[in-house]
């Protein structure tokens, strides 16, 4: 009886070892297999057959469950404009890897590009959690709670990003941005002027100074820095805005309402200067053009506000500000 119990256990023990040998020789395979999709599907791209590419791609994903895959494949769609297919891929790929960096960085940048911030600042918080000395998770992060309307954070995620790594020049100027939407004139003019010296073609960097300087009152210079970026880009959206603003400033309200249409012509989404626009027009007797302006600037606020409550629901309160003009 124990010579056949022996005997058993010892059988046991082979059947065992061959099940984990052939699941090992299995899972071997599926690799090398996976590995063949894969290379095959970036020849197919250097070859320029980009659908090819993308079955091959669809295939490993769904066969292999490839998290590589998934991710090649959200570069490719976003690269031929399809935002949507990207961002799919990429929640797939959430999926398997919830906490792949490699993953979540990926979804947060693709969700800025594809225009919806509230879960890009979902991921890049849980992010600048995980890795806290990565620069660029706190730079998006701003970006993101500005694209929100939550200035207030956006401006802390910003400084620390220029604390890890400083005089970085878009950092500066996204911190500017945000300064100037607080109407915090002073903090922004410091740390554009330090953007302007380190950038200095960069036409935003100039406008974005002469937001600031108009703010300040400081007519002639915003003036002289607008005309600098116009000369160069007629139609950019801040530099119109800022003209509008210093031909309020100087009475010249005609002058004024060209240059604002102008500026929301660009971006529609510029409430300030729909708000503006408002004021402009009413003080030429234009009380239709003044309504309907204002009615602009109130849907902006809207849709700004209703970005902020997402937000919230999605993370709770992080000290969202309300939004100002």
């Amino acid at each position: 009886m124990r010579t056949a119990a022996r005997v058993l256990a010892l059988l046991l023990m082979l059947g065992v070892a061959a099940q984990a040998d052939a699941l090992r020789q299995a899972q071997g395979k599926q690799q090398a297999s996976r590995a063949t999709v894969l290379q095959r599907a970036q020849q197919e791209l250097t070859s320029g057959r980009r659908v090819e590419a993308k079955r091959l791609l669809t295939d490993a994903a769904d066969r292999f469950r490839s998290v590589q895959a998934l991710l090649l494949l959200s570069r490719v769609q976003s690269e031929d404009g399809d935002a949507a297919g990207a961002l799919e891929s990429l929640r797939k790929a959430r999926r398997l890897a919830p906490n792949s960096e490699e993953v979540l960085s990926a979804f947060a940048q693709m969700s800025l590009a594809a225009g919806a911030p509230v879960p890009a600042v979902v991921t890049l918080d849980a992010l600048k959690r995980m890795s806290p000395s990565v620069m660029q998770y706190h730079y998006l992060l701003g970006v993101a709670l500005m694209r929100v309307g939550d200035r207030l954070n956006a401006v802390g995620a910003l400084q620390a990003a220029e604390q890890l790594e400083p005089n970085r020049a878009l950092t500066l100027l996204a911190l500017g941005i945000a300064h100037n939407s607080l109407q915090q004139y002073a903090e922004a003019k410091s740390v554009l002027s330090r953007a302007v010296e380190l950038d200095r073609g960069n036409a935003d960097t100039l406008a974005a100074l002469a937001e600031a300087e108009q703010g300040l009152g400081e007519l002639e210079a915003a003036s002289k820095h607008v005309q600098q970026v116009l000369a160069g880009a007629p139609q950019h959206a801040t530099a119109n805005l800022v003209a509008g603003l210093v031909a309020m400033d100087r009475s010249q309200y005609a002058e004024a309402r060209a240059a604002l249409e102008r500026a929301v012509q660009t971006d529609p989404l510029l409430f300030k200067a729909h708000y503006q626009l408002s004021l402009a027009c009413g003080r030429l007797g234009d009380e239709v053009a003044a309504s309907r302006y204002l009615e602009q600037y109130r849907q902006t606020l809207r849709g700004v506000q209703k970005m902020i409550d997402e937000l919230r629901m999605a993370t709770g309160p992080m000290g969202t500000d309300s939004v100002r003009r």
